[in-house]
C-alpha cells in the first residue's frame, strides 16, 4: 500500500484537528496594539482567523470583511488549490493582514486575505432525516435555523433519501455530530465519499476501522494496497478519508493544523470558533485544529471541557494559540446569527409579494419590517445588507448604502 509521512504522535489528546467552526457572538480583547475590532485588534502585523463565512462582498468571516480577491485558495483535504467558489456557510481558515477598524458604527472591519483554507467534511447518501437532523453512513448531522442549503432541497423539510450532500461544518467529539453550517444537495450520487472524525474499531488484520464515538459511529470502511494511508494510525486518530460508494477508502490523511498549512507566524493576531476536539488542560486543548493556551486567559460562559463550543481571541506563538478570552456561546446564539452582504442589486421586483431582488447571485426578499436606511433600492444601487435563513429564503432585515 502507498504510505504518507505524519506523525506518530497525533492522537486523541493532540492531534491538530481541522475541523472549523462557526461564527456567533463577536470577541474583544488585546492583540498587537491599537483599538479592538470584530475580535482581533487593528493595528498589529498580521492576522489569522478560523471560522464559517457568514457573508459575502468579498468574504465575512467572525465579523471581518475579508478581500480576497489575490488570495491563494487551498484545499483543507490535501493542500492542493480549492476548485471551488467561497459560499457562504463554508468553513475557512484565513491567513491575513492587519485588521482595520471600521469607519462608521455601523461598519465592518476588514482585512486582505492572503492565504485561504476550506473545505467540506463529509459527503454522501441522505437517510434517516428528522425534524432536526440527517444521517449519512452511519453518523448524524444536526441542522440548525441558520444552516444555509442549496442545490435541489433548499431546507431541511425539502430533503430525502434519495439525495446526496456535501456538507460543511464541525463535528462535535462527544456526540460523533456534524453540526451543518452549510449543505449542498444533489440528486446525483458523487464519484467518492467523504467522511472526517476520530478512529474506531480498528483492524489491521481485517483493513476496517469506522470513524465516530463509541456512542455512534460511520459504517465499516474497508482499505486495500491501493489506498494512500497515514505511516501510523489507529483508534483515537483524527483522520479525513475519501471512499468510493461502496465504502473502500482511497485516501486516508491525518488531519492537521490550518496553522501550519497557512504558515501563520508568530504574533498573528488570532480569533478561532469551534468546538474544542481534545482536552488535557486549560494549558493544553485543541480547537480548529489550533492547539491552545488558555491557562491565563478570561473565560466567560461556562467551564471549558471535550466538546464545548468556544470562541477564542489571542496571538500565535511557536504554533500555539495563546489565548487571552474565550467564550462559550450556544446553539441559540449560533442560530439566531445574521448574515452580511456587500454588492449591487439587479432583477428588483416590486410587483411580487414579498418585494425581491438579486445581489451576489443570491434572491432576496425585503418588506415593511426590512429597515432601509440611506438608499433607494434600485438595479444598480450598491448596498449592504443583513439577513437571515428563514424556511429556505433569504431574508433581508436591514438595508444601507454600502461604505
Amino acid at each position: 500500500m502507498r504510505s504518507i509521512q505524519t506523525n506518530p504522535n497525533f492522537t486523541r489528546r493532540t492531534l491538530l484537528l481541522g475541523i472549523v467552526g462557526t461564527a456567533a457572538t463577536q470577541l474583544t480583547g488585546c492583540g498587537g496594539g491599537g483599538s479592538d475590532v470584530a475580535g482581533l485588534s487593528s493595528g498589529g502585523t498580521s492576522s489569522f482567523t478560523s471560522g464559517t463565512i457568514s457573508g459575502l462582498g468579498s468574504i465575512i468571516v467572525n465579523g471581518i470583511r475579508y478581500n480576497d480577491d489575490a488570495a491563494t485558495l487551498l484545499s483543507r483535504d490535501d493542500g492542493t488549490s480549492f476548485g471551488d467558489t467561497l459560499k457562504v456557510g463554508m468553513v475557512v481558515s484565513i491567513q491575513g493582514s492587519p485588521v482595520t477598524a471600521a469607519t462608521t458604527t455601523n461598519g465592518t472591519a476588514t482585512a486582505t486575505a492572503y492565504r485561504i483554507s476550506c473545505g467540506s467534511e463529509w459527503e454522501g447518501p441522505v437517510s434517516n432525516i428528522s425534524a432536526s437532523s440527517f444521517d449519512m453512513l452511519g453518523l448524524t448531522v444536526d441542522v440548525l435555523a441558520s444552516t444555509v442549503f442549496e442545490g435541489v432541497a433548499t431546507q431541511l423539510t425539502d430533503l430525502t433519501t434519495a439525495h446526496f450532500v456535501e456538507v460543511h461544518g464541525y463535528v462535535d467529539q462527544t456526540t460523533g455530530h456534524l453540526q451543518a453550517t452549510r449543505v449542498e444537495v444533489s440528486a446525483t450520487q458523487p464519484t467518492q465519499y467523504k467522511l472526517s472524525g476520530m478512529i474506531n474499531s480498528f483492524s489491521a488484520l481485517n483493513h476496517t476501522f469506522k470513524l465516530g464515538t463509541t456512542g455512534q459511529s460511520s459504517n465499516i470502511i474497508s482499505w486495500d494496497s491501493n489506498t494512500v494511508v497515514p505511516s501510523t494510525w489507529s483508534d483515537g486518530v483524527f483522520v479525513r478519508v475519501k471512499m468510493t460508494p461502496l465504502l473502500l477508502a482511497t485516501q486516508i490523511r491525518l488531519l492537521t493544523s490550518p496553522l501550519a498549512q497557512l504558515n501563520a507566524e508568530d504574533e498573528h493576531d488570532a480569533e478561532i470558533h469551534g468546538f474544542i476536539s481534545a482536552f488535557v488542560s486549560l494549558a493544553n486543548f485543541t480547537v480548529n485544529g489550533i492547539p491552545v493556551d488558555a491557562s491565563t486567559a478570561r473565560i466567560a460562559g461556562g467551564t471549558l471541557a471535550l466538546g464545548v463550543r468556544v470562541e477564542i481571541h489571542g496571538a500565535v506563538s511557536n504554533g500555539v494559540l495563546v489565548a487571552t478570552k474565550v467564550e462559550t456561546p450556544n446553539n441559540t446564539d449560533v442560530a439566531s446569527h445574521e448574515f452580511e452582504f456587500h454588492g449591487t442589486v439587479s432583477n428588483l421586483n416590486t410587483t411580487a409579494t414579498p418585494n425581491t431582488f438579486s445581489l451576489r447571485g443570491l434572491t432576496f426578499t425585503y418588506d415593511n419590517t426590512t429597515s432601509i436606511e440611506g438608499v433607494t433600492l434600485a438595479n444598480g444601487a450598491r448596498i449592504e445588507i443583513k439577513a437571515k435563513r428563514t424556511a429556505g429564503v433569504w431574508k433581508a432585515t436591514e438595508i444601507r448604502a454600502d461604505d
